[in-house]
């Protein structure tokens, strides 16, 4: 190699390598910057055959999903884009009750059409609850019962599938702690008829991360653990890992980029200690207690808390806890709700025989 070339080829590593340095110094100061502040991409457009246009990105609906789960991801991407949601950021938390409030209406007559229950409304430890009772019961499960938290169809649809009674606690939101102690009142109230090992407990989002957190209380609550629990999809930016990030544009119910009005969602400060007597703040937080129950885990590849879970499971199979952790390739948050769709007529019946394989004996 002449002496010209060894000069050009050190030239060109020495700026190649100050280039490097200097990127890793500026990612590096970003890292330590909040991510809810990054600038968002200009624009998510979404074709009527569910192909998602993302700033540069092209993202298909999943060929292997079904027809009726591409449906129904559209009835929510129009419904979220096109449901004259506000400009203005101080009036969306009030359309977004609604929205949501509409959503879950329209879910539960659905169920109700898909799998015929009894239905009554009631109270449950001083808690708002419907209790889903199914139109067959084997005489093995009467003295079973499962609790399900935020929402109706999915409740409906496992009492029915599980043949078991289930009842949906209609729990408040805030203040935090307050819904852990709804959740306690309730199991408490149970406990009096049923024996821990015929009660089961699931829920979807917020319902799921109420579940998770409240069951590592219970030690401390000089509760017994029930039998098993459904945990699906649990919902929360604080420990909310790649897909909180990656998935933020295909998600239709979490994504920042389908509500512009939506206020950035900052991660939960965990550096600072959870006050004494209170429950973990995230699924994440804290260590798995002992004879924590088997548990079935939820998600879709599009579901911006399928991170959350996948980290979930992992935590849960290293504490020693049986933990069956599924993934519906194009599914999105919460998507078992939707009982229409073959994915989750398929889901809600595998949580349903997990649970009931969990239950008793009598």
């Amino acid at each position: 190699m002449s002496a010209s070339r060894r000069i050009l080829q050190t030239a060109f590593w020495v700026v190649a390598t100050g280039i490097i340095v200097t990127a890793v110094m500026a990612g590096s100061a970003r890292d330590k910057e909040d991510p809810s502040q990054a600038p968002l991409s200009p624009e998510v457009r979404v074709d009527p055959d569910a192909t998602v246009h993302w700033g540069p990105r092209t993202i298909p609906f999943p060929r292997f999903a079904t027809r009726e789960s591409r449906e129904a991801y559209m009835a929510l991407i129009n419904s979220d884009v096109n449901a004259d949601q506000p400009a203005d950021p101080k009036l969306y938390p009030a359309w977004a009750a609604r929205h949501v409030e509409n959503l879950f209406a329209r879910e539960k007559a659905m169920a109700l059409k898909l799998y015929p229950v009894d239905e009554q409304d009631g109270k449950v430890g001083g808690v708002d609850a419907a209790t889903y009772t199914p139109k067959t019961m084997p005489a093995k499960n009467r003295d079973k019962v499962m609790l399900e938290f935020e929402v109706d169809s999915t409740a409906i649809a496992v009492a029915a599938l599980a043949q078991v009674k289930v009842i949906a606690l209609h729990y408040g939101l805030n203040p935090s702690a307050e819904p852990h102690r709804e959740l306690l009142a309730a199991y408490r109230e149970l406990l009096k008829t049923y024996k821990p090992r015929n009660i089961a407990m699931f829920g979807t989002s917020g319902g799921c991360s109420l579940l998770q957190t409240t069951l590592a209380w219970l030690p401390e609550q000089k509760l017994p653990f029930p039998a098993a629990a459904g945990l699906l999809t649990c919902g929360g930016a604080a420990d909310g890992g790649d897909t909180w990030t990656l998935n933020d544009g295909v998600d239709p119910i979490q994504s920042v980029y389908l509500f512009p009005a939506r206020p950035p969602r900052r991660p939960m400060d965990l550096s600072v200690p959870r006050k004494p007597g209170e429950p973990p703040r995230t699924p994440l937080e804290g260590d798995i207690p002992k004879g924590y129950p088997p548990t079935y885990l939820l998600a879709g590849t599009r579901d911006m808390s399928l991170s959350e879970i996948v980290m979930l499971h992992r935590k849960l199979r290293n504490a020693g806890v049986v933990a069956d952790l599924n993934v519906f390739e194009g599914m999105w948050h919460g998507f078992d709700d939707d009982t229409e769709t073959p994915e989750s007529r398929e889901a809600l019946t595998d949580l349903a025989h997990f649970l009931g394989a969990h239950l008793g004996p009598a």
